[in-house]
């Protein structure tokens, strides 16, 4: 088993309840060992639509990385995210490897770490809510020392 982090977000329709779903249909493959919580953000990146219902799981899995995008956008799809889903657009469910262990992965299909990571507070807030002493794979650091030398501090999320 291999502990992995993944990023899940939603802006549009009933967020709450789609995390939730999510949640749920996740746990069908993965086990969940720790879930933050929820933070509510404004779109950025000049995606469309209201904003952003946003938290981290840290899960253990036995499915490789390729094998657990698939199962993780085979999730988004079954909660409404059409396959051919374009950036920018407002998105019913995202759900992204930020880490799988501490591979580092550059392929067409997967790049982990997730390449923006440590740039998104609503997702480096949660991250370090569950896991401050992860160590970045390429960086060789944890997660809150390359925060606190950001100057980023952990902020309270919404319920």
């Amino acid at each position: 088993m291999v502990e992995v982090l993944i990023g899940m977000g939603s802006n549009l329709g009933s967020r709450t309840l789609l995390v939730k779903k999510a949640i749920s249909l996740v746990q069908r493959k993965l086990k969940v060992k720790r879930m933050s919580r929820f933070v509510v953000s404004a779109p950025s990146e000049g995606v469309t639509g209201g904003w952003f219902l946003n938290g981290v799981l840290l899960a253990e899995t036995n499915l490789l990385p390729t094998e657990l995008l698939c199962f993780l956008q085979k999730v988004e799809i079954k909660l409404g995210r059409p396959p051919d889903h374009l950036p920018g657009k407002a998105r019913s469910i995202d759900l992204d490897i930020l880490f799988y262990g501490d591979k580092v992965i550059r392929s067409k299909e997967l790049t982990i770490p997730h390449i923006r990571v440590l740039e998104r507070p609503f997702v480096l807030n949660p991250l370090l809510e569950i896991v401050p002493g992860w160590i970045h794979p390429l960086l060789k650091r944890r997660l809150i020392d390359i925060a606190k030398e950001k100057g980023l501090f952990l902020q309270r999320g919404n319920q």
